[in-house]
């Protein structure tokens, strides 16, 4: 005898225990969220944040520092590895064949 798909019958044709299907269904509790009390470290970003409140989105907008003319003065100089050493050295342009002597 096989039953399949049937509640009261296991996979080996075994019939089951009706009391769990017989009984009513419990009602679950209405899900209420924890209201946790604030930690020591959160009460201290929120002191924090108020003694310091953030820059406001409106404020005008400034441009960086012009910083071209360190471009132009690279180039007046060139960095090379010190002779049988590991640390990097600045070095000027006219006595660029004399590294590593």
């Amino acid at each position: 005898m096989n039953y399949t798909n049937s509640l009261r019958y296991d996979q080996h044709g075994r019939k089951r225990k009706t009391k769990a299907l017989s009984t009513k269904r419990k009602v679950q509790p209405e899900f209420k969220p924890l209201k946790a009390p604030k930690t020591f470290a959160q009460q201290q970003i929120d002191d924090h944040r108020e003694k310091y409140p953030s820059a406001p989105l409106t404020s005008t907008y400034s441009p960086s520092r012009d910083d071209s003319w360190k471009a132009e003065a690279s180039k007046n100089f060139t960095v090379a590895p010190a002779y049988n050493k590991g640390a990097y050295q600045v070095i000027p342009r006219k006595d660029v064949e004399h590294i590593g002597k």
